[in-house]
């Protein structure tokens, strides 16, 4: 039997303070007794285009307070942990990347999201990730 936890979190404008309630979400769901802890998307940034560019991170190479924090909490937790998704920037472009972090804090994988959420209802809400947001190309 394997007890997963979903976390929800209140995002704000304010990053440090989403890294904060992100690390609180994760030891209380840990303290609850999770193997496994899947955070929300976009959780370390208000999702928006605006926002997306402003709060991107380089995964891969640069300094990532969101990856750093996600490592950490995977391995001082001893959980797996499935980073939601946090906006990445790599080569110029911007992606909606999820990470994936085993028991020790290793990253195990990461994928970004291919199918990005455009939607224009006349009248009502025009809401495009693809103005801002590149696909990913490959599968996880």
């Amino acid at each position: 039997r394997l007890r997963v936890a979903l976390c929800q979190l209140a995002v704000t404008a304010d990053k440090p303070a989403n890294l904060e309630g992100a690390r609180r979400a994760m030891e209380r769901a840990k303290a609850e007794g999770a193997e496994l802890i899947v955070l929300p998307e976009m959780w370390n940034c208000p999702y928006s285009n605006d926002s997306f560019p402003t709060y991107a991170e380089d995964l891969e190479r640069g300094p990532s307070p969101s990856r750093d924090l996600m490592a950490e909490m995977a391995a001082k937790l001893r959980v797996t942990l499935v980073g939601g998704s946090v906006p990445e920037q790599e080569g110029g472009k911007l992606y909606n990347t999820c990470c994936i972090f085993g028991t020790d804090g290793t990253l195990l994988g990461k994928h970004r999201k291919a199918h990005l959420f455009d939607i224009d209802i006349p009248g009502q809400i025009t809401f495009k990730e693809s103005d801002t947001l590149a696909p990913g190309e490959a599968g996880t």
